[in-house]
């Protein structure tokens, strides 16, 4: 049963969420639970606290998100009692991840853009000094 749960972790740790998780199992998991979607969720979390390959992000992500259990468990307990609702964050979040990951590249783009310019200014000025130099010897 757990494994129809992990292709929620596949995406990128900083989207982790117990109610993005709630969210994500009532669209995706026939019949699921409340209580087991919370104790696989919590599980998976001590797993990658306990696993020496985590990366930084993830398990910073994992001690914070341990750390609001109780909080984090009352706000998810409270949008089970309407699972429309919660059913229609994953998808709000899924676009506004999308969003977000867009104006992240769209960044990097830019800042490429920049450091190509600079090399081609810096290529520019490199053989207008050359031409300089050719010159000097020509004259001389």
């Amino acid at each position: 049963m757990d494994s129809q749960y992990k292709r929620y972790f596949e995406k990128k740790s900083k989207y982790w969420s117990l109610t993005d998780f709630d969210s994500w199992a009532l669209n995706n998991i026939e019949h699921c639970q409340k209580s087991l979607t919370h104790r696989v969720f919590y599980r998976h979390l001590n797993k990658v606290l306990q696993d020496q390959t985590s990366s930084r992000r993830k398990l910073r992500v994992a001690q914070r998100l341990i750390s609001s259990k109780k909080d984090d468990l009352k706000e998810a307990n409270d949008l089970w009692r309407t699972p429309d609702v919660l059913r229609q964050l994953s998808l709000c979040e899924n676009n506004s991840n999308i969003e977000e990951e867009e104006r992240t590249l769209a960044l990097e783009m830019r800042k490429l853009e920049l450091r190509e310019r600079r090399a081609k200014v810096r290529s520019l000025e490199l053989r207008n000094i050359q031409l300089e130099n050719e010159l000097r010897e020509q004259l001389e």
